[in-house]
Order: C-alpha cells, then structure tokens, then sequence
C-alpha cells in the first residue's frame, strides 16, 4: 500500500517536468539534397535502380498504372530499352474484329499494367 502511494506521488511530481518547456523533440536536419532548387538534378543511376527494385519486389503489390513507359526515358533509360521493357509486358487492347478484348506486347505508349485484373482483387 505504500509503495502504490509512493509511485502515485512519484507520477505526479514527474510528469509536469515533460510538460514544460524544456522538453523538445530534436529537429531535423536541414540536408540539402541534390535535387533541391531550381538547378537540381536527380541521380539516374540510382532512379534506374530504383525502377530495377520496383520491377522485381513492389510491382507485385503495387501499380504505377498513372505512368506510360515512354516516361523511362526521362529518368535515362534509352529508346531502345524503353521498348524492351514495354514488350515484356502484355496490355489488354481492343475490341478486335470480333468484338473480343485481346492481349499484345506493349508498346511506349501504353501505361503500366495494374498487377491485379480488377479494382476488386
């Protein structure tokens, strides 16, 4: 029973110490990166990394549907392997002659395939 009285009084007389002023989260950093300002630029490099990644691990799970291959090219890729990348993978086009939906291997100007077949899945 004392020692429940003794740790209520305790709380008590500590916690208004955080409440003060003195208590601060530290801040941040101020970094600059290089691809902060007018004059920034991004790493290709590592953007084309970046891609790889995507590629292999989180395009399983996650859609980049809202960006066309053809936009590979403005983080380095070359017109060439923008069009490699684009036929490996197959786009849904159509209607074809019978009225029936098809697949084809992309081309630039198609969009990334969403990795499920519907808004539901």
């Amino acid at each position: 029973m004392l020692l429940r009285f003794i740790l209520i009084i305790f709380s008590l007389y500590i916690s208004p110490a955080y409440a003060t002023d003195e208590f601060h989260p530290a801040s941040p950093h101020n970094i600059n990166w290089k691809f902060s300002g007018i004059f920034g630029s991004f790493d290709k490099p590592s953007i084309q990394r970046g891609y790889q990644v995507y590629k292999e691990v989180c395009s399983s799970c996650h859609s980049m549907k809202r960006l066309a291959f053809r936009n590979l090219r403005d983080v380095g890729f070359s017109e060439d392997e923008v069009k490699t990348i684009a036929r490996s993978y197959n786009v849904i086009d159509g209607p074809n002659e019978s009225g029936e939906m098809f697949e084809r291997p992309g081309i630039p100007s198609d969009y990334f395939v969403s990795p499920f077949p519907n808004k539901e899945a």
